[in-house]
């Protein structure tokens, strides 16, 4: 068969334009490959839309193009968030209006979490693949080339409408032997595609990339905070490949394609000390002189000093550490992160000792139990740590998480329909002065107030960082925004 597989572009109104390789396709593309298929990839983030002014109009030609070209026999459509189903939903009504016979196949976790309101209300999208989607895109295969009485019940993960009905099969069997998937279709994608100016990138070592190169060490997250859907998308179980076998990878695209810069997307990449170990010392063992990143947060409490310093020595360049909260009311009892905050500052101390190691630290505010005083936990636990860059986060009730839940059934949701949350784009195409929940004893004004403190707190820690750094910064709108963070943070306390 010939399979075309697409990939929606990074949403216009989100603020990070850096974007990496698409890893669901690239992996759909290698376990497709290894059965035989024929397989092209359109991400259109690297499409070049020349001087159309809606990027829209041309990521449509583009599709129809490609198809009128390639002729697949089936589309797969990704839509790996919330921001991406506009674009999606709107390809699959391009493509049935122009080649109503060619199906189309849907996948990503915003799909697994809303699959039944999709199939009721969206006619053009055929089949969903839920969740881990390697082995069920095998088998859909199997049965669709038997033809138009093709019997699906058969296939785990495979959701779709059957004689008037919708048919919801939740994945059950994930890929327990990491090992035996297929490493990403590199050749599939032209990487050269997905340099960016990296020029302002933290590089200690000095090398010379132009993009990262995203990987899968492990899949899912045993932790189940109440924030997070992800175990959704990837089963309850924790399941990971061998150092080797992680290795191997990366000295593959370090040698074939000349990459040296890469970053782990695991949702709980350090989550065995042992592995994680075996990695570095896999990397250390055949002298990859690389360097990587955790852009996704890692669990404070699978991290220790040796730890720390053999990622550093392993090539280790930027780390974010998922603090999410100051309280730890709010961080156990309510998130159920089960981190206490001694543990926190002993792995920041121990990332701070690498003076080649950027540190990040992620936090989420306004969830339902907070207050006051636990917002100024929050605030005072920033001060201390200190690190080299702050995220607070407004929390976002993502349909499929205990916090979702809570708020719908207390009245919590502030200017939000969970009913449309299917069709909506609203949670990812948020900013810092939005929220969606509105805590118990907190009005939205004193939440808008905690922001702008917040605010205030980070740009102040910044200012201060570039002066200690000797870096002169004669912005005349960021000197405005620090002067007005100076006047917040002289407002006192919360």
């Amino acid at each position: 068969m010939k399979i075309l597989l697409v990939n929606p572009p990074v949403p216009v109104t989100y603020y990070n334009r850096e974007y990496y390789i698409p890893l669901s396709s690239v992996y759909l593309a290698a376990a497709l490959r290894a059965h035989g298929e024929e397989i092209e990839i359109l991400d259109m983030n690297v499409i070049d839309i020349g001087d159309v002014e809606d990027a829209r109009v041309a990521h449509d030609e583009r599709l129809l193009d490609t198809i009128s070209r390639f002729g697949p026999d089936l589309i797969g459509l990704t839509c790996l968030f919330s921001g991406n189903f506009p674009d999606t939903h709107r390809y699959s009504i391009k493509c049935k209006e122009r080649f109503p016979d060619i199906p189309i196949i849907v996948g990503g976790i915003h799909f697994t979490i809303h699959a039944k309101q999709i199939l009721e209300n969206c006619p053009t999208f055929d089949w969903i693949a839920m969740s881990e989607a390697e082995d069920t895109i095998i088998d859909f295969v199997e049965a669709f080339k038997s033809g138009r009485s093709a019997d699906y019940s058969h296939i785990d993960g495979l959701s779709y409408r059957h004689e008037g009905g919708i048919i919801i099969r939740h994945k059950k069997n994930f890929i327990q032997d990491c090992d035996t998937i297929p490493f990403p279709a590199y050749d599939s994608v032209n990487i050269s595609d997905y340099y960016v100016d990296t020029s302002h990138w933290h590089n200690p070592k000095q090398l010379e990339f132009g993009t990262s190169i995203p990987l899968i060490t492990s899949r899912s997250c045993p932790m189940k905070c109440t924030f997070c859907s992800m175990f959704l998308a990837m089963g309850p179980k924790w399941r990971a490949r061998t150092p080797k076998h992680v290795v191997d990878e990366i000295e593959l695209v370090y040698k074939e394609y000349g990459q040296n810069h890469f970053s782990f997307m695991d949702d709980n990449f350090t989550f065995n000390k042992e592995r994680t170990l075996g990695i570095c010392a896999e990397i250390k063992k055949r002298h990859l002189d690389i360097q990587f990143e955790t852009p996704n947060g890692v669990s404070l409490k699978t991290l220790d000093g040796e730890i720390i310093d053999a990622l550093v020595d392993a090539g280790l360049v930027r780390v974010s550490l998922a603090i999410e909260s100051g309280s730890e009311l709010i961080r156990n009892k309510t998130m159920k992160k089960y981190l206490k905050s001694e543990k926190i500052y002993e792995v920041v101390d121990a990332c701070k000792k690498h003076k080649t190691l950027y540190t990040k630290a992620f936090f989420i505010m306004g969830m339902p139990e907070e207050t006051l005083e636990t917002l100024e936990q929050s605030y005072e636990m920033i001060k201390r740590i200190d690190v080299d860059r702050v995220y607070v986060q407004n929390i976002v009730p993502f349909a499929g998480t205990a916090v979702h839940d809570q708020a719908v059934e207390d009245g919590l949701l502030v200017d939000l329909d969970p009913t449309t949350l299917y069709k909506s784009d609203s949670l990812f195409n948020t900013n810092y002065n939005r929220f969606f929940i509105k805590p118990y004893a907190l009005s939205l004004d004193d939440l808008h107030v905690a922001r702008a403190r917040f605010n205030a707190l980070i740009e102040e820690l910044q200012s201060r960082r570039a002066r200690s750094a000797g870096i002169q910064d004669v912005d005349p709108e960021k000197q405005r925004k620090r002067k007005a963070s100076a006047a917040v943070l002289a407002g006192g306390s919360l």
